[in-house]
């Protein structure tokens, strides 16, 4: 994995990639969406395309690390200075656990953290049956954006959240969720979240370049309604103790 750079803020959810899901379309798309976010102050991305075989089949670690070495290189060649590293926002869905089996385990950056979600208007079976999977292999995993779970109620909702953080998954909450642009709920969801200290990390789940300006608007609102130390927390503290946990892992 390539080295962490010493200072800097670190996106951990990243539709980075170019031509593989619904995120970028183009390397220029890439490279515009990067330069946005070296305004902001992040050096680094964690990329992390879906990983769901009914829409996306060939997205497998294997692929997503030769993509994202992909990008990297054509970054160096252009001269511009930022770091990937390859990851994955795996769909969890009924038969997910035979599939890690089968194409392996959609790490961050080589980690033992997994990011996943689901998008279901209530609680499957599977969903717990996967975190305790992954849970009892030694992973960590973390819930992408819980505030935009379909669930109607919050309180609904935040029983399950709150069985699962006690049983050590994380969340990860998304800036844009903050502008309203989401929804009503999914507005006082992240405000009420973010109130009980429920989120580990904030990332932008950026698709599109022409997208990320409301990310970053959201990212600004954290800051004046939170505190400017709980976005520098979640997206340069954290972020980091997760690449800090990769450079750990024994290759292979």
């Amino acid at each position: 994995m390539p080295p962490i750079p010493p200072t800097g803020r670190i996106d951990v959810h990243s539709h980075m990639l170019p031509g593989i899901d619904d995120g970028c379309e183009t390397i220029e798309e890439s490279i515009a969406s990067i330069q946005l976010l070296k305004q902001a102050g992040y050096v680094g991305t964690i990329c992390t395309p879906h990983l769901w075989p009914d829409m996306f089949p060939d997205n497998t670690p294997t692929n997503i690390k030769r993509w994202t070495d992909d990008l990297a290189t054509q970054l160096h060649d252009r001269g511009i200075e930022y770091t990937l590293w390859p990851g994955g926002e795996l769909r969890f869905f009924d038969g997910v656990i035979p599939w890690m089996k089968t194409h392996g385990i959609p790490t961050l950056a080589g980690s033992k953290y997994v990011l996943a979600d689901f998008w279901e208007d209530t609680w499957p079976d599977y969903v717990d049956q996967a975190f305790d999977w992954l849970l009892a292999e030694g992973y960590t995993p973390i819930l992408a954006h819980p505030e935009r779970i379909g669930i109607a109620k919050t309180e609904t909702l935040v029983k399950h959240l709150d069985a699962i953080t006690a049983r050590g998954v994380l969340l990860q909450g998304n800036f844009r969720c903050m502008t309203g642009e989401d929804g009503y709920l999914q507005d006082q969801r992240i405000r009420q979240f973010l109130s009980e200290n429920r989120y580990w990390l904030l990332a932008m789940d950026m698709h599109r370049p022409d997208a990320l300006p409301s990310r970053l608007d959201g990212m600004q609102m954290v800051v004046e309604e939170f505190g400017q130390e709980v976005v520098d927390l979640m997206t340069i503290d954290r972020p980091r103790c997760v690449l800090e946990r990769s450079q750990t892992m024994p290759d292979g």
